[in-house]
């Protein structure tokens, strides 16, 4: 029967296979975590399973062979005094021990974005369960028409664990599609309706800032209207289709965070949107690994600009050199650049910037009128982000006074250049969400600011693809003005960093190199004390390790 040699023993089998596939979708916990993080998308999940660095796929190799040879040695050692039928079932133990050892070390690993069990990752691990099942029952159905083997071919099912999560989520596909499809036109029809005629739709996109500028776009324009605004980071088309269904309400502005990583991203959210108002962030290197070149990304930034109907207003930073080309070719009547830094055709400026350790005080011009700001939130960039947003809400009807009032209540976003002051008397500047060089400069600058001994902990940047070595060595440079210590975290960019430092002068006894961020952690006690700053400059992405 199926080469089993009698009924209990297929309903052993079975049971085997089902434990397999329990055990083996517990080891691809960190599989699927990786493949979240990726956005289920197959080229950097496959890219990261075969990155020696993290050792994964050696550690399924691992198991894969000691459990084929301490099953296969249980064969030799029974054949030629029992019938191996059951006793091959004792290799199983090993097997399974070294099973349950490997999910233990995944999940003993700290993920700074743990694995969102959404109803997508439930169905995924359905579809795995029932493949890892069957491929389990069909080994062991191969292997035992030959007593030297048995049911060792089973371990290999762990070779291909990685391909069974692509498997799942290819037999998915369609699902998925009319899943991600409906929750998308229930949201456009919604947006779209009777209801929400006179919404007023304002796109926020760039390379940095987005989120920053989503949110002090959302506090200005709250001095007058009621806003609704996508959270966090929602920057997708499930974002926009989560923002409208679950946040959109009784609401008259609707801001809403355009995300970019692929081709064609920026124009299928605008197509979504149908945006009426725009603000550019800035054109920038970010995720240049995906998009090739920078003149890429700026055409593709571009594409909310240019969805914006003839009466619609844009604002673009000045600041970007990127977008100040983009600026000239747009054929839009009611475009607008803003430049902290004073020059052609800008629509608004700021005078008698003071920039401390406790944030910015500020004189905005706006439309001939002039209005002193202050702000808790740190750093130049930060006055331009504050700039680019008054514009757009002055334009859209919020007075400057009410503008000013509302920089006045800014709180810095967690983990965006965030000021953390430890009870130790340390002071933590927190940006370890920035992941772009404008970011980093602009964090260096405040800095700058403060007494005491500064030390950068960095892990550089990722996404640069070719262009990754030259950007982290001038990123290791422009560290090296600033730092008084700098501690390097992770080997994915150690080389370009510290050549960047060297290059620029900086000591060797003062570069500190871990491996990990609790690396890091041990190296606070000996580098820091009271009245000393810490800036965590970007954090690698768990899909990143």
């Amino acid at each position: 029967m199926l080469g089993f040699s009698s009924i209990p023993q297929m309903i052993i089998v079975i049971g085997l296979s089902l434990i397999n596939a329990v055990l083996l979708c517990l080891v691809a916990y960190k599989l699927v975590h990786i493949y979240q993080l990726g956005g289920y998308r197959n080229r950097p999940f496959i890219k990261w399973v075969f990155d020696r660095e993290n050792g994964f796929f050696t550690r399924l190799i691992a198991l894969t062979l000691l459990g084929f040879g301490g099953m296969f040695i249980v064969n030799v050692v029974f054949k030629n005094f029992v019938d191996v039928g059951y006793l091959a079932h004792i290799g199983f133990a090993f097997y399974f021990l070294l099973a349950v050892f490997l999910c233990r070390s995944i999940f003993q690993q700290k993920a700074k974005i743990g694995l969102k069990f959404t109803a997508r990752v439930k169905r995924l691990y359905m579809v795995m369960f029932l493949l890892i099942f069957g491929l389990s029952f069909f080994a062991m159905w191969a292997g035992s028409f030959c007593p030297w083997i048995q049911f060792s071919f089973v371990t290999g099912v762990a070779l291909i664990l990685p391909f069974c999560v692509i498997m799942a989520s290819w037999v998915l596909f369609p699902v998925e599609a009319w899943i991600r499809g409906f929750y998308i036109k229930r949201a456009k029809k919604k947006l779209f309706s009777e209801q929400y005629k006179n919404l007023i739709r304002v796109g926020v996109t760039g390379s940095y800032g987005k989120t920053s500028c989503k949110n002090i776009l959302a506090k200005m324009l709250a001095k007058k209207y009621t806003v609704a605004s996508s959270p966090s980071s929602y920057n997708t088309p499930l974002g926009f289709s989560l923002t409208v269904n679950n946040i959109l309400d009784e609401h008259e502005v609707f801001v809403f965070e355009m995300g970019l990583r692929y081709r064609r991203d920026i124009k299928y959210l605008a197509q979504l949107f149908r945006p009426m108002h725009g603000v550019l962030t800035g054109i920038g290197t970010q995720h240049i690994e995906t998009m090739r070149t920078v003149e890429n990304i700026k055409n593709e930034k571009a594409e909310l600009l240019r969805a914006l109907p003839t009466d619609g207003i844009a604002v673009l930073n000045g600041e970007s050199e990127k977008c100040v080309e983009l600026f000239s070719e747009l054929e839009l009547e009611n475009k607008f650049l803003v430049s902290v830094t004073d020059g052609d055709n800008v629509f608004a400026s700021v005078q008698d910037i003071k920039m401390s350790a406790e944030g910015c005080e500020f004189e905005m011009t706006m439309g001939g009128e002039v209005v002193k700001c202050k702000t808790k939130l740190l750093g130049k960039h930060n006055i331009q982000n504050i700039l680019m947003c008054g514009a757009m809400a002055y334009k859209l009807g919020v007075s400057l006074g009410l503008i000013a009032e509302a920089v006045g209540e800014l709180e810095a976003i967690p983990h965006r250049l965030e000021m953390v002051k430890s009870g130790n008397g340390i002071i933590i500047l927190d940006d370890s969400y920035n992941a772009s060089e404008d970011g980093i400069r602009a964090a260096l600058e405040v800095l700058s600011f403060f007494d005491g001994k500064k030390v950068v902990q960095t892990p550089g940047l990722v996404e640069q693809g070719k262009f990754g070595y030259d950007a982290n060595f001038k990123i290791g440079q422009m560290i090296a003005d600033i730092a008084d210590e700098v501690i390097v975290v992770n080997e994915l960019n150690k080389d370009a960093l510290i050549n960047g430092l060297k290059d620029a002068g900086f000591e060797n006894t003062k570069i500190h190199f871990v491996s990990s961020l609790d690396g890091a952690k041990e190296l606070y006690a000996k580098l820091l004390s009271k009245g000393d700053v810490l800036l965590i400059s970007n954090d690698l992405p768990d899909n990143f390790k």
